[in-house]
């Protein structure tokens, strides 16, 4: 969603899970994270899961600073961890044929 100059309050399909802000409510009703992934997709799934209920909402009024260490670039075991991860998410919500996400891409697109 780059299109948007990040500039606005949007619905968005996916958040980067650097800083969430949500209710216990919402972690419950999607029972929480799927302890499958120990780092990296995690934050995808558990905003997608969440989007399936609620709004998923990006908001460029605030901000945090989050001190990127890129650890999967700079160290072999945590780019093994990464890709077993995102392996993980592919396999869980499929490969190239992701319907659901396709159907929530486009949903979320057309209100711009």
């Amino acid at each position: 969603m780059r299109f948007t100059d990040y500039n606005q309050i949007m619905e968005v399909p996916y958040l980067s899970g650097c800083f969430m802000f949500l209710r216990k409510d919402a972690l419950r009703k999607i029972s929480g994270f799927d302890e499958r992934f120990f780092m990296y997709a995690e934050d995808i799934d558990l905003s997608r899961r969440i989007h399936e209920h609620y709004k998923t909402i990006f908001y460029p009024h605030v901000s945090i600073t989050h001190e990127f260490t890129g650890s999967s670039h700079k160290s072999f075991s945590m780019f093994i961890i990464h890709t077993q991860n995102v392996i993980k998410y592919f396999n869980k919500w499929g490969w190239l044929f992701d319907i659901k996400r396709k159907k929530i891409n486009q949903k979320i697109t057309k209100t711009f």
